[in-house]
């Protein structure tokens, strides 16, 4: 009897031993397909940015190539470190290419999902400046870049942007032409001290 609870004990320990280990090779292996996955990825991407640096003009469809390779990089691993600059580089090229509702869904998502980003005020005033001066009668973009550049300035007071968008605040849901006479009006006033 003992020699059987022995055998039985030894079988399942064997047999536990080997499920642990089958279980770790599969985490390894499925860890090392997902690394090969994004480094393609990574390489598709370095690709698409070396021909748009080497062409000697704009090229429209190497631009969606760079586009699609962000797209599938940050759609495939949404939580890399890397996804937050590739959303704020795809966000560039779709304002480049006057897609300016794409460079809006990009920036907000880096604004809700990248709270921790090195960028995070350039993205707040990239997405703030979409709003106001291409979407600012889409979809309330007026208002919601009211609502990003009351944020910046709240959030960030000692940054750069902090003191534009205290200015610009002031001409959201005005003709730029408006902008422009104030600017003009306050050099001629610089003149005449």
């Amino acid at each position: 009897m003992k020699k059987t609870l022995l055998s039985i004990a030894l079988g399942s320990l064997v047999l536990f031993t080997a499920c642990g280990d089958s279980s770790s090779t599969a985490n390894a292996d499925s860890l090392k397909a997902a690394n090969e996955t994004r480094q393609k990825y990574l390489d598709d991407i370095t690709a698409a940015e070396k021909a748009m640096a080497n062409s000697k003009e704009y090229d429209s469809k190497l631009a969606l190539e760079a586009l699609r390779a962000y797209n599938t990089f940050f759609t495939k691993f949404p939580k890399d470190t890397l996804a937050a600059e590739y959303l704020f580089k795809a966000s560039d090229i779709a304002q480049g290419t006057g897609n300016y509702q794409q460079a809006a869904i990009y920036l907000e998502t880096i604004l809700d999902q990248h709270t921790g980003y090195s960028k995070y005020p350039d993205a707040l005033f990239a997405a703030a400046h979409v709003y106001d001066e291409y979407l600012e009668n889409v979809n309330n973009g007026g208002n919601r870049a009211i609502e990003l550049y009351d944020f910046i300035m709240e959030k960030y007071p000692s940054s750069p942007y902090a003191e534009q968008s205290r200015i610009l605040k002031q001409y959201v849901g005005k003709p730029d032409s408006v902008l422009i006479n104030d600017i003009m009006r306050k050099a001629q006033e610089q003149e005449k001290k």
